[in-house]
């Protein structure tokens, strides 16, 4: 752990990243990436609507409903359908009308543009694209059929996608350009192919028989040589789809671009999937899969961020997951993943990790939220971790570039969490405490909804968040005094500074601090006599 310096401090750090042009983008600065927006550094605590949802009408009712739920982001998509019903017509209604209600209510956008892919298929592309398959031509099989999806391999395909894109970035930067509603955009969905592992057609075979490029290799770190299945072998028809679909985002990336060069992402529907693995079939062929990303990485460098989608409830893989996507080059983001408790858990830990832009949970425009004055399950959890991350993001964000963020959270079996820092160790405990051999230990909440984040502003105060939990502080072992509490506060932030709503002491605080159902902000300050 870095030596604890004084979050004052890093005022000066953060000066330098919030040094240059306010238009939205991604910085780096040495291993740790930042989403800047307005200046500032941004952490995404957003939802994605349902496919079919990003219409005025629709949205009418879910505004109201997404600031219920306390997010910051709204992730909406964008249809070429929509936007481009015939060739070089373009209609911007629509988009114009998310606009006005995400800056009605106060709301950042990522568009998500759903042109060639949507889930591993071309649901979304005008009529005129899916009615010409000798113009843009279709995934084939084996078999000859051909399959719902556009060819990598077809050239107009990307020409008009792009083209259309570059009206879409043109249209935002005219009607968007000063305000910053819009701070992401996504590029496809989930691309690939399912219903066949490549494309099979006379273009798709004589490219597959084809030498691997040089660029692929180097990328990979590989040093045969040959063709796609000499150096692939069972791999090789995932790769070459990977390798023509990275090819074709670029160029579809580098026209939107040029209109307007807002961060770029895309979504990846993993690999790494229950069951059978088989691509084109478990999951598209021709994504952004974990072993390739640095051949898309080499491929396709107009797109800044490789996010993954990430569903699974189990902390195991999902965090192992996530340790997939985040990487040197690439910063954590999670465009995608549920709304349960055990999704809810899993975003504190990934607040607290490094380089982390974000996460947003897909779905969130149930009949039912619209009804309420309160988010209700299966969203009550998300909408709780919003309501507490959201307003202190400032403040989390400037603890974790200074590694003095830690999390923790309740697995089965796992009801009592030790925590290290500089001059204490703290213990997040979940559940009923009780008496025992070893001490007082938590027993376990009976939904494990236990999450807590703990971050060490000065040398003896604390900032502690969470749910459903009883955190306890100790000095280090070998101090021979006993820490004395100087203060607990409980409170919120509020345009990020921090807003005393009452002092804890007494019942509140000798048993430990308590952090209830609904989810509870404290400031802690301690001492230790010398």
């Amino acid at each position: 752990m870095r030596r604890l310096l004084p979050v004052l401090m890093f005022v000066g750090l953060w000066a330098g990243l919030c040094a240059g042009a306010d238009m939205p983008r991604l910085d780096k600065d040495h291993d740790e990436y930042h989403l800047i927006v307005d200046g500032k550094p941004y952490l995404i605590v957003g939802a994605q609507v349902h496919n079919s949802s990003g219409w005025p009408d629709t949205m009418a009712p879910l505004w109201p409903a997404l600031n219920k739920l306390s997010a910051n982001t709204v992730m909406i998509p964008v249809y070429w359908e929509q936007l481009e019903p015939q060739p070089d017509t373009f209609d911007y209604s629509v988009v114009d009308g998310l606009l006005a209600g995400a800056r009605e209510h106060h709301l950042h956008l990522a568009l998500l543009w759903f042109g060639t892919w949507k889930n591993g298929g071309m649901t979304y592309t005008p009529s005129w694209v899916k009615d010409d398959p000798k113009t843009y031509p279709r995934v084939q099989t084996r078999d000859g059929l051909m399959v719902e999806a556009l060819s990598p391999l077809g050239q107009h395909s990307w020409e008009r996608d792009g083209a259309a894109l570059s009206k879409l970035m043109s249209h935002l930067k005219e009607v968007d350009g000063d305000q910053h509603t819009v701070i992401l955009v996504q590029v496809e969905n989930e691309a690939g192919v399912l219903g066949s592992d490549r494309d099979y057609s006379p273009e798709g075979d004589r490219a597959f028989a084809q030498r691997v490029p040089d660029v692929v290799l180097r990328s990979l770190g590989l040093k045969t040589s040959g063709t796609w299945e000499q150096v692939f072998s069972e791999r090789a028809p995932e790769a070459f789809m990977a390798y023509h679909t990275a090819k074709y985002f670029q160029q579809v990336a580098s026209a939107g671009k040029a209109a307007y060069p807002l961060p770029f992402y895309i979504n990846v529907w993993p690999r790494e999937q229950p069951g059978l693995l088989r691509p084109g079939y478990s999951s598209p062929s021709g994504g952004a899969v974990a072993y390739l990303l640095p051949m898309w990485k080499a491929l396709a460098p107009a797109i800044d961020i490789i996010g993954v989608d990430n569903y699974d409830t189990n902390p195991a893989p999902y965090f192992g997951l996530a340790d997939l996507y985040s990487r040197p080059d690439n910063p954590l983001f999670i465009p995608e993943t549920g709304g349960t408790v055990a999704h809810a858990k899993h975003m504190f830990e990934i607040f607290a990790r490094p380089s982390a832009l974000g996460i947003s949970c897909f779905g969130y425009n149930g009949s039912d939220l619209t009804q309420t004055a309160t988010v209700k399950p299966p969203y009550s959890a998300v909408a709780i971790d919003y309501a507490l991350v959201g307003p202190a993001a400032q403040m989390l964000l400037q603890l974790r570039d200074a590694h003095h963020l830690q999390a923790a959270i309740e697995e089965d079996g796992l009801a009592n969490v030790p925590l290290l820092f500089d001059r204490y160790d703290a213990v997040a405990r979940f559940g009923p405490v009780r008496s025992g051999y070893g001490g007082d230990r938590g027993q376990g909440n009976t939904d494990l909804s236990g999450r807590v984040l703990i971050g060490q502003i000065a040398p003896d105060e604390f900032l502690v968040i969470g749910v459903d939990a009883n955190v306890l502080f100790a000095p280090k072992l070998g101090h021979r005094g006993m820490a004395s509490v100087v203060s607990v506060e409980e409170g919120s932030f509020v345009d990020g500074m921090w807003q005393r709503k009452r002092l804890l002491n007494g019942d509140e605080t000798y048993f430990g601090l308590e952090l209830g159902p609904e989810g509870t902000t404290l400031r802690v300050k301690f001492t230790l006599p010398q």
